[in-house]
């Protein structure tokens, strides 16, 4: 009876921890609107809450709104959730709190290299800088002013505003200006389409705010969360073809509370010398191409709208011996002419994961494997692939500063990845990966040298990595400390071992 009696005493302080972080989450009117991709901690609990059935809302794109998590959490009983789930449930529930913060925080970056690699969660490209970080946010509008300075970048920007942006709400709608890093798939440590690895490109976006379903028609309550984004940004002015556009869009949905559904599009398009009227990009909503993957075409093609990408991927949770077993993947395909049969020339991505619990701590583990090697016209013949993120007008591809926007690999690489994340209750996370590597595996590079060509070798590369990182906050402080040791074997050249170490100091004014 005293055992049943806390057990119920214990629930009713859950229910009422519950209520009050709850009180306000549905207003959202001091929240900052999304989650980013620097958080990869908070992203696994997101993610497994979904693949319990407590988050309904498609959860992989990214920025990811905050207002669908925080309806569907509203709705959850927190005393019938098992203790791994009410640890998940309650780290997100106070993520949120956070985040409905005015917050002005002061970070410093020590490293003894650039970080070489970037995956989600990952906040920092070159070594040592200094960045300030404003965000505040109103009923109809959220802003942030995040200037940093970087010592000694590779791109020669010292001063930055990555991840500054002004956005308005007009009904379900957000409409963003800024500089905003974007993830668009299910991959945890890469994807196809589009990641975090380079820097934010200055541009428009406008996503739907919430994920509220729509009823299928000729059923009586089947219904489909669903969520969209579109933007288009500026490539800058360091290319073959300067002052290029992307164009990006994304529509996510859930058919069923364990499958997820994506469809991306990307067009690079526009710049100097190439059109940009309003037929162009009509041809680009159609998917059409004039020339084509396989096609030789003239360089001074006038009739050619772009550089195309589409791309599909899911997720699929399933229930197996107590564990939800979550496997996922990804088909992203080149341009092809007039739309056609746009997956025949696709690119693969594949994964599975499931999270474990030690000590009432859900841990996620992952493998992930994902292929960018694409033969265009005579490739395969000579061995050759130069394809993929690649065009034979746009010669700086689909890259940016450096660093492809795609694959963190870049083209004609095949990655293999064993990885695992944690959010412990201490106010702690770690996560650590094992990577090997086959980088730019035809031994070719298209267009060689800056701003063209593989931003990562211009030879072929074997490489083996480990990585990890951990890190813990105390009060207003937050502390993270991180590193890597890789071996890269050549063909023709002598191996390497390299090892790099890094920690960010945060502090919350």
């Amino acid at each position: 009876m005293i055992v049943k009696r806390a057990r119920c005493s214990h629930f009713r302080i859950k229910r009422f921890i519950s209520a009050v972080l709850l009180a306000g989450v549905t207003a959202m009117a001091c929240a900052e609107p999304w989650v980013d991709t620097s958080n990869l901690a908070l992203r696994t609990e997101i993610q497994y809450l979904a693949d319990k059935g407590l988050i309904k809302a498609p959860v992989t794109t990214f920025p990811l709104m905050w207002e669908a998590i925080a309806e569907d959490l509203a709705g959850v009983d927190a005393s019938q959730l098992d203790a791994p789930t009410s640890n998940a449930y309650f780290n997100v529930i106070n993520q949120l709190t956070f985040a409905k913060r005015n917050i002005t925080s002061i970070k410093l970056n020590v490293s003894n290299d650039d970080n070489r690699i970037v995956s989600f969660g990952e906040d920092f490209r070159d070594k040592n800088s200094l960045t300030f970080s404003y965000s505040a946010m109103g009923e109809r509008w959220a802003l942030k002013v995040s200037p940093s300075y970087v010592l000694d970048p590779n791109d020669g920007d010292n001063f930055r505003l990555d991840e500054s942006y002004i956005a308005g709400f007009i009904g379900n709608w957000v409409i963003s200006a800024g500089l905003q890093d974007r993830w668009l798939a299910p991959g945890w440590d890469s994807n196809l389409s589009m990641t975090n690895n380079a820097r934010p490109m200055p541009g428009i976006g406008l996503t739907r705010k919430n994920s509220k379903p729509f009823r299928l028609i000729f059923t009586d309550d089947y219904q489909i969360p669903w969520t969209l984004t579109t933007f288009m940004t500026h490539m800058g002015d360091e290319r073959t073809i300067p002052n290029a556009l992307l164009w990006g869009f994304r529509l996510n949905f859930k058919p069923h509370k364990r499958l997820e559904l994506g469809v991306t599009r990307l067009a690079q398009w526009a710049g100097d010398g190439r059109p940009s009227g309003l037929g162009t990009f009509w041809d680009l909503l159609l998917g059409r191409d004039h020339c084509g993957v396989n096609v030789d075409c003239d360089a001074e093609n006038d009739e050619e709208p772009g550089n195309q990408q589409l791309g599909v991927d899911f997720r699929l949770a399933l229930p197996i011996v107590g564990h939800n077993i979550g496997i996922y993947g990804q088909f992203q395909a080149e341009d092809r002419s007039n739309g056609i049969g746009f997956l025949k020339k696709k690119r693969p991505q594949f994964g599975i994961d499931t999270t474990v619990n030690f000590s009432d701590t859900p841990v996620l583990l992952f493998l992930e494997y994902a292929d960018t090697l694409q033969y265009c016209g005579d490739g395969e013949e000579r061995g050759v692939g130069d394809c993929f993120y690649e065009h034979h007008l746009y010669h700086t591809g689909l890259r940016y500063k450096g660093r492809n926007i795609g694959n963190i690999y870049d083209n004609d690489a095949k990655s293999y990845v064993f990885g695992m994340v944690s959010q412990m209750r201490n106010d702690a996370s770690w996560q650590w990966s094992l990577r090997y590597v086959e980088l730019n595996t035809d031994n070719s590079d298209k267009f060689p040298g800056q701003p063209n060509g593989n931003t990562l070798t211009e030879i072929a590369e074997d490489m083996l990595m480990l990585s990890g990182k951990y890190q813990r906050v105390f009060g207003r402080w937050k502390f993270t400390l991180g590193g890597n040791a890789s071996r890269s074997e050549f063909i023709d050249q002598k191996n390497s071992n390299n090892f790099a170490a890094f920690a960010d100091i945060e502090f919350l004014l």
